[in-house]
């Protein structure tokens, strides 16, 4: 039953993070896949697609988006050695 209640709240904080990085005007994938309380908290630090400059949107989109497969990278290198640690 633990286990069960670790991985609702972990879908959870991953299809908040998801949905929060969509509503801002990135990609959802990159946010989800990472989705974590820190990449919720590094998501209100990056800026609103709407309040960005024109020729500036492309560079910060990419950039939230750069961030948000980086944080998956490091969740998922986090994840395997918690299990290798665990054996």
């Amino acid at each position: 039953m633990e286990q069960i209640i670790t991985w609702v709240v972990m879908l959870l904080f991953a299809g908040l993070s998801g949905w929060f990085a969509n509503k801002k005007g990135y990609n959802f994938w990159p946010w989800f896949l990472g989705g974590s309380l820190i990449s919720i908290i590094v998501m209100l630090f990056l800026p609103d697609q709407k309040d960005m400059a024109e020729d500036k949107k492309e560079m910060l989109l990419n950039r939230g988006n750069t961030i948000g497969w980086c944080l998956f990278v490091a969740s998922f290198v986090w994840g395997f050695a918690q299990g290798l640690m665990g054996k």
